[in-house]
């Protein structure tokens, strides 16, 4: 028989596991937003999202309860998504997409400087590896055109 204290120890930590997963939801969905998947990407990321927090869920309850599940467990887990939900989620959401349009910005900006970058690194580069590379293959036009033996200005025909 479990103590009426340690019930509610893990009362509360299984609210705070359904807040956690609340939270995580709402981070999925954010990114789900951004990430604009089709309906099959979206079915195998639901449901690999589900699975992966049920698997969670389970260890935890192994470890705060050695895995009983009673009608309490469930009761927790959904009071903590319901606090999460009705007294966090719209704010933490709202954070969750100013963060991803900033971070969104931050990658444009940082391709555009690593585009430009590349251009103002690469181009001279080849550039200068054409320059470089231009007497050679001079060389190898004239060798292969008028002094190679038996080319046009070559004497082995004749």
């Amino acid at each position: 028989m479990i103590p009426v204290l340690d019930q509610w120890q893990i009362f509360l930590a299984l609210a705070g596991a359904g807040m956690v997963l609340a939270f995580a939801f709402d981070c999925y969905r954010v990114g789900r937003y951004f990430w604009r998947p089709r309906s099959l990407a979206t079915m195998v990321g639901d449901a690999l999202f589900w699975l992966l927090f049920t698997l969670l869920t389970f260890i935890l309850l192994m470890l705060i309860n050695w895995g009983e599940v009673r009608a309490y467990t469930f009761l927790a887990l959904v009071l903590g998504a319901l606090l999460y939900g009705l007294f966090l989620s719209r704010g933490t959401r709202r954070c969750l997409y100013a963060g991803g349009r900033i971070l969104g910005s931050a990658l444009a900006l940082g391709r555009r400087l690593l585009n430009r970058t590349v251009l103002v690194v690469l181009l001279p580069g080849r550039l200068a590896l054409n320059f470089l590379a231009w007497p050679r293959k001079t060389l190898q036009f004239i060798w292969s055109r008028w002094l190679r033996p038996g080319g046009p200005g070559g004497s082995a025909g004749g």
